[in-house]
């Protein structure tokens, strides 16, 4: 390639004037904070007076030349701030540049992220000391960042919005989610939405693992593409809990009967036609015990792909459970931050492969120090980013659970509830919150409609 044909990837000039335009006419500031990120910046200076102009407008501030200058370290490089700030005003051009300049600065940025993420690539492969496969993590997490900053604004009128509703309201079927398998869910949460992320939560013992399998084993068996990616059980305890919730009936072998190979002559047949059923559907399980966030979603696209060629959609994408996600480096230690960055990227991997994601969750231990053991929602660990992030926040709460370990229970109550599982909506974006009674058969990984 022809020198002249090379891009370059620092333009200091371009970043200069992007600053001097928003100088010149800081009216565009709230516009293009929403639009152009401080890491874009090679310069760090014109990094960091982006990043406080940002902040500016944020406050409701205009980046006036006093409130610039007053952020800015008295020497900028080889100039004074008062000179960087002169340099830049006279880069500046007329607003309606500003787009251009934005998608400039998203390209060199992109092709720099690209570019460092090679180097480290290259230099850590020849390194003994370096773990090849958290080098591998790396580079995908470069790359999402950047693919997720390809995603395009999207603006339409609100008139323009109504006609579509009328258009959709025509086809009710199209806008139901992923069928839940139980019916009343799916008249009150719509299914699984596509582009959604469900945080589904509890403490040990209240179900999560059982309402997972017997759910999702019925979107797939809808003709629903479903992946689990199982961070605490193997493939073949779900497939256990699969096999003995497939064969409804309390009578049934339990999962554990079937995990500890304790079956019967007059269970074989049964186990066969279950198995046959299962090997048939659209459901993937990974059951690596360690994986972050990227990896999660490097390997989601790879199921998604394998299912569009066999016709089908990947519809849900499930994670058991977020507590269990090895967090990147940028947050380690941090678990309000860690938390943040789980459901986050849960919520936009929802809409990049449009299916729903499903969080499951373990409740803090404070729900054990109350009387009232019905979780609410500062049971939720770190709640503030998931419960932000989440379109439908839900608890999974047996009563019969705390019962049989109160001696004072009587034996007909405890026999009451032994079947009951309730389904607590805390958060519905697109509906009520309410309370939702199920039936629930814990040694059959069971959930069905009360």
């Amino acid at each position: 390639m022809a020198a002249a044909e090379q891009v370059v990837l620092e333009e200091v000039d371009v970043e200069m004037t992007t600053l001097g335009t928003i100088f010149l006419h800081p009216e565009v500031m709230p516009v293009a904070a929403g639009e152009i990120h401080a890491d874009w910046f090679s310069d760090p200076f014109a990094r960091y007076i982006f990043g406080e102009c940002a902040k500016l407008a944020g406050e409701g501030h205009s980046p006036t030349r006093p409130m610039v200058l007053a952020a800015l370290p008295e020497q900028c490089g080889p100039m004074t701030r008062a000179q960087f700030f002169a340099r830049a005003c006279a880069s500046g051009v007329a607003p309606e540049s500003l787009g251009g300049l934005t998608r400039t600065l998203r390209d060199r940025w992109a092709r720099r992220t690209l570019r460092d993420a090679a180097g480290r690539i290259n230099d850590g492969a020849t390194r003994f000391e370096e773990d090849p496969f958290e080098l591998a993590a790396q580079a995908v997490s470069s790359l999402d960042t950047v693919n997720a900053s390809k995603a395009a604004r999207r603006v339409s009128s609100v008139g323009g919005a109504a006609v579509r509703v009328l258009e959709n309201a025509k086809h009710p079927e199209g806008q139901r989610g992923a069928p839940t398998g139980i019916r009343t869910l799916d008249r009150k949460l719509n299914g699984y939405r596509a582009g959604q992320l469900y945080v589904i939560a509890g403490r040990p013992g209240m179900g999560k693992s059982a309402f997972m399998v017997s759910s999702l084993r019925r979107t797939a068996e809808a003709g629903y593409g479903v992946a689990i990616f199982s961070l605490e059980m193997t493939a073949e305890e779900i497939a256990c809990r699969a096999m003995s919730d497939s064969m409804d009936s309390v009578k049934a072998l339990t999962y554990g009967e079937i995990l500890k190979g304790a079956i019967g002559p007059e269970h074989e047949a049964d186990l066969a036609d279950v198995s046959a059923r299962l090997a048939n559907l659209p459901l993937y399980i990974d059951d690596s015990p360690r994986l972050t966030m990227a990896e999660v979603a490097a390997r989601a696209r790879r199921f998604k792909q394998e299912l569009e060629t066999k016709g089908m959609f990947l519809s849900v994408l499930c994670i058991d459970h977020m507590g269990l996600i090895t967090p990147s480096d940028r947050y380690r230690g941090n678990k309000v931050a860690e938390a943040g960055e789980v459901s986050g990227v849960a919520r936009a991997l929802a809409k990049e492969l449009n299916c729903c994601v499903i969080l499951l969750c373990q409740l803090s231990r404070e729900v054990e120090k109350r009387d009232d053991k019905r979780p609410v929602m500062s049971d939720l660990r770190w709640s503030g980013e998931i419960e932000q992030d989440a379109h439908v926040v839900a608890f999974l709460y047996r009563e019969h659970y705390y019962l049989q370990a109160d001696a004072k229970t009587d034996a007909m109550t405890l026999q009451a509830s032994r079947w009951k599982l309730d389904f607590l909506i805390r958060k519905n974006r697109n509906g009520e919150t309410e309370d939702v009674p199920l039936w629930c058969s814990i040694g059959h990984s069971s959930v069905r409609d009360e």
